[in-house]
């Protein structure tokens, strides 16, 4: 028997925000996806972006092979879609309205494109898109079905009901105590003992927890709240614009105010994804299996990466795996079995208007290597995780012999050459929309 499949992705998600000590949120059902299979608590993004790191979900490839970023080869995450359409499948999304989502889903045989503004949240009807396309009797089975959550990018304000602390210390645990509840609800309409679930990031964020974080200021949103309560619909949009458009003064004058009084690790908070760092907040995210093919449970805490899924996909549905992919099958976990703790590859998000992120970079259990994608000798980085697991310390050039080793392992990684062939780059109406996006979230 086929099994259908379900892909959940939570944009900006990190590990530590989903299980663990730091978890505040409010999780019973995504507690109940991890009792019942299998979490793997040392998952690496191949990218502190998603555009780059969903490229390496979807295809098991990494980002110097499938070339996905922004505006570019976006077809090349259809190629495991269309291996399984070719075995009988079929696929059903609900999406943002992006354009590598229409990209990706263009050949579905059903598909919601929400549009929102600048994207729709579960609470506002996109969780409800999802239930409806699961309640559909023109679901045809086998099917895969894959949605992406934007809800924890937070420039709208939370419902009233969920500002309680009990689903969480800061907005961003509120936020993901909301899409639980929807998961919850998602999982109603599936049956499990012939659904494989996979739930997992694109990528994590820096700290949510000070006066503005991805795009947001709690405070602002607040006012907007009130104001839009007692004034037309078109306050909260005019707030959320004014905000964009200061919200990089207010970014500068905090960060030159208490740059003075906070250490290190503090001060990294206040930057943002898509530059020359690439610290673990944005780059450790959670991976759930859970359902069929998944017959034990438990949590996995040796590092795996996200090029590893769709291998494990393909094991696990029992389909030949005609695509070359990076990633190894995490299904031995699942049958008690050990597999050697590979390296992790990862690189920095390309910004606007560049065609390459600036660092790539290596991790592996016991160290975290990274450099200037460009010229070798710049940007170095070097953390001892185990001594120092939140990289508070730059050892580089007191371990000239590791740093050696480390570029070894890069550079075999980088020497595994096999490119997807499509090359192609958006139009210049549909890259000054993502542009308008971006904007909006506060990205540009």
């Amino acid at each position: 028997m086929k099994c259908n499949i379900l892909i959940i992705t939570i944009d900006s998600l990190r590990a530590d925000k989903c299980f663990g000590i730091k978890k505040t949120a409010e999780t019973p059902n995504i507690d109940k996806l991890i009792k019942n299979g299998f979490y793997f608590s040392q998952v690496i993004s191949a990218s502190d972006g998603t555009h780059v790191s969903l490229g390496s979900i979807l295809t098991g490839q990494h980002p110097f092979n499938h070339n996905i970023s922004t505006f570019e080869n976006h077809s090349n995450a259809k190629i495991n879609f269309n291996e399984l359409k070719l075995n009988g499948y079929n696929l059903y999304a609900t999406t943002p309205d992006q354009h590598f989502f229409k990209t990706l889903t263009s050949e579905f045989h059903g598909k919601d494109i929400v549009s929102g503004r600048p994207y729709l949240r579960t609470f506002e009807g996109f969780g409800d898109k999802i239930i409806t396309r699961l309640s559909s009797k023109k679901m045809q089975e086998p099917w895969i079905y894959f949605t992406h959550i934007m809800d924890l990018h937070v420039t709208k304000p939370i419902p009233n009901q969920f500002t309680d602390e009990k689903f969480g210390h800061d907005g961003f645990d509120k936020r993901l105590s909301i899409i639980d509840i929807w998961i919850g609800k998602i999982l109603e309409k599936i049956d499990m003992t012939k659904t494989l679930v996979i739930l997992t990031a694109d990528h994590g964020e820096f700290e949510p927890n000070l006066d503005y974080d991805i795009g947001s200021v709690p405070k602002l949103q607040k006012t907007f709240r009130g104001i839009k309560s007692v004034s037309p619909k078109f306050m909260e949009p005019v707030g959320t614009k004014l905000f964009v458009s200061i919200r990089e003064k207010m970014r500068q004058k905090k960060l030159k105010k208490i740059q003075q009084n906070m250490n290190k690790n503090e001060l990294r908070r206040m930057t943002e994804r898509g530059h020359d760092k690439l610290f673990d907040e944005c780059l450790r995210v959670p991976l759930i299996f859970s359902g069929f093919g998944v017959t034990s449970s438990s949590v996995i805490d040796q590092q795996v990466r996200q090029v590893d899924i769709f291998p494990t996909i393909v094991e696990i549905i029992d389909i030949p795996q005609n695509v070359l992919m990076n990633g190894t099958s995490l299904v031995p976990f699942f049958k008690g079995e050990k597999i050697n703790e590979l390296s992790a590859y990862f690189e920095g998000t390309p910004e606007m208007d560049e065609k390459f992120g600036k660092s790539i970079g290596i991790r592996t259990p016991k160290f975290k290597y990274y450099r200037s994608r460009f010229d070798s000798n710049k940007n170095i980085h070097l953390f001892d995780l185990e001594n120092d697991p939140l990289e508070r310390k730059n050892i580089a050039t007191s371990n000239l012999e590791v740093v050696s080793d480390m570029e070894k392992l890069l550079q075999n990684i980088l020497n595994i050459k096999h490119p997807m062939k499509n090359n192609e780059t958006m139009d210049e109406d549909e890259i000054k929309k993502a542009k308008k996006v971006l904007g909006d979230l506060g990205y540009i």
